[in-house]
């Protein structure tokens, strides 16, 4: 039971799908950022970067975009191995 072979034009709105998705996210790991920044830290940098937790606290927030960035990528790249272009 093969699936159905997808067209380079498939893996091309995929590409921009997944593209568009990635930059949303980081738009809103970006406010996340500064709202846990403004909580967390307020002034107080060194202390805060010396804390694992807070700094695992503020990537977390990009773990989306950077899966999406990640999907887009190869995405593109099966469009341009199927379409035949570099």
């Amino acid at each position: 039971m093969a699936g159905k072979e997808k067209t380079p034009q498939e893996y091309l709105i995929k590409s921009k799908v997944y593209r568009f998705t990635s930059l949303l996210f980081v738009t809103i790991g970006i406010l996340v950022f500064c709202i846990l920044y403004v909580q967390n830290v307020d002034g107080r940098f060194l202390e805060a970067i010396r804390d694992p937790f807070t700094v695992s606290i503020f990537l977390v927030p990009f773990i989306p975009a950077a899966i999406m960035t990640f999907l887009a990528d190869r995405a593109e790249k099966k469009y341009k191995d199927l379409s035949g272009r570099k």
